[in-house]
């Protein structure tokens, strides 16, 4: 089957390499001049800064065998540094450390000792009905109490989706949470039969970490780029994309100017879904998108700064800092890269990269890096002892960032389905319908490219029509 993939973003570019690398006839269609989509590393003088994400979850065998089917790439694959396992969360003014488990929780500042108390009767709490559709905020004080929500989720949900955990669908945003009570019972008691099935389970088992390479993420789209070659076109312009009688997709581009056009058997849109209307689509499919634009994709602002060792009193020793939002502050958290990677920052020097905006603050975000640097840096001051200006600035403004799975989001997976069930060959994939993480990206590509391994977890991560 001949398939044609426009988006060459992180879905479409796995997905394009993997039915290459099976054999498969593919052509990759991308509208602006170079491929990655949201995934670019920035380098200048000795620093290294990510525009997109930061990281990737690696935490199956099937990504690391794709990863090490990209010519290129598996020597440039670095794991993040031990003391990356920390994180902080700011309560009072200061980042807190995380608990890493039992005993630590039990000591921790960062939860008082009524909230504590609250967690142990998380396992006699009882499971919502399952066809109740609950926000991400109502779950966790039903099954957590509301401490735990304002110093643990609501932090956490701001710095995953840049979004509001009080109109997320714990449904649809946090899939595998809802199904956790679902099957289990509650949390704790769900954690504890997965720990006890992975143990069960035969075979090799994946070494979960989190990864980047060398030269950043981008890394990444640039090698499969390059593994693609002529089965991947940028900068081109489409022209039309029509649905013939016997179900053949056509389209038709330019690219240098010169028009060009093939028929496919199936057509796989990888673009964000805010951008789905600025293709020539049919009328048909067309109107049957259209209720995809109440996606909601709030505006981040990302700024990466860099200063010298002795400029911040913080020991950065971990991956970063979340900010709840009844803290009051003016971002969402910052990250140490410098701290969890190599090569992010010249030797005596570290980077910070800072979110702005989200829906909790969209008002705040800004393409100005001096204006956003004056919001910035008394947070940095007040947080990490921040002092001094930086010597590196680079700032990435996303008007439409990361889509929120808001409650009601069933309604869009049903549009979706119903516009798939009436143009045969159509697949609609990308962060607004697999998970907003890398990883769901990668495993979604792997699965629409034929890996059966990989098609048993994505049907989980993937939430169903209803």
């Amino acid at each position: 089957m001949r398939t044609c993939i426009i988006g060459a973003g992180i879905t479409g570019l796995a997905t394009a390499w993997q039915l290459k690398r099976q054999g498969a006839e593919v052509l990759l269609l991308e509208q602006s001049g170079t491929a990655g989509g949201a995934i670019r590393s920035v380098r200048r003088g000795g620093y290294l800064a990510e525009e997109g994400p930061n990281s990737i979850q690696l935490n199956s065998l099937e990504i690391e065998e794709f990863f090490e089917s990209i010519p290129g790439l598996g020597h440039e694959l670095v794991a993040a540094e031990p003391a990356a396992k920390k994180r902080f969360i700011v309560r009072g003014g200061k980042p807190l450390a995380v608990p890493m488990g039992p005993w630590q929780a039990v000591r921790s500042p960062l939860w008082s000792f009524s909230g504590k108390l609250r967690v142990l009767r998380e396992p006699f709490v009882a499971p919502a009905a399952a066809d109740v559709e609950e926000s991400v905020a109502a779950f966790v004080r039903r099954r957590l109490g509301d401490e735990l929500y304002r110093y643990a989720i609501n932090p956490l949900v701001g710095g995953i989706y840049a979004g509001d955990p009080e109109r997320l669908s714990l449904r649809h945003a946090f899939p595998k949470l809802h199904a956790l009570e679902q099957a289990h019972g509650g949390l704790i008691r769900g954690a504890l039969a997965k720990m006890r099935e992975a143990r069960r389970r035969p075979g090799p088992k994946p070494n979960k970490r989190i990864v980047s390479f060398r030269e950043g993420l981008d890394s990444l789209t640039r090698r499969i780029a390059e593994a693609l070659g002529d089965k991947l076109r940028c900068g081109v312009s489409i022209d039309s994309i029509r649905q013939s009688a016997d179900e053949k997709w056509s389209v038709q581009w330019t690219a240098d100017g010169s028009p060009q056009s093939a028929d496919f058997d199936r057509l796989i849109l990888t673009v964000p879904a805010h951008r789905l209307p600025s293709l020539p689509l049919p009328d048909s499919l067309g109107t049957a998108l259209a209720p995809l634009d109440a996606i909601e994709y709030p505006p981040v602002s990302v700024l990466s700064l860099g200063y010298r060792r002795e400029q911040v009193a913080h020991p950065l020793d971990g991956f970063g800092a979340l900010v709840p939002e009844c803290e009051g502050r003016k971002i969402l958290g910052v990250l140490f890269p410098s701290s969890v990677f190599p090569g992010r920052a010249p030797a005596d020097r570290v980077l910070l990269t800072v979110f702005v905006g989200g829906t909790r603050q969209p008002e705040l975000t800004s393409d100005d890096p001096e204006s956003l640097l004056r919001i910035v840096g008394p947070e940095l001051d007040s947080l990490l002892g921040v002092r001094g200006e930086p010597d590196f600035v680079h700032l990435k403004h996303w008007p439409k960032a990361i889509p929120q799975y808001t409650l009601g989001y069933g309604r869009i997976f049903e549009h979706i389905a119903t516009a798939e069930a009436a143009h045969p060959g159509l697949r609609l994939a990308g962060n607004y319908r697999t998970g907003i993480s890398l990883t769901y990206c990668l495993e979604a590509a792997l699965s629409e490219g034929g890996s059966s391994r990989t098609a048993a977890k994505t049907d989980r991560i993937i939430p169903p029509p209803r």
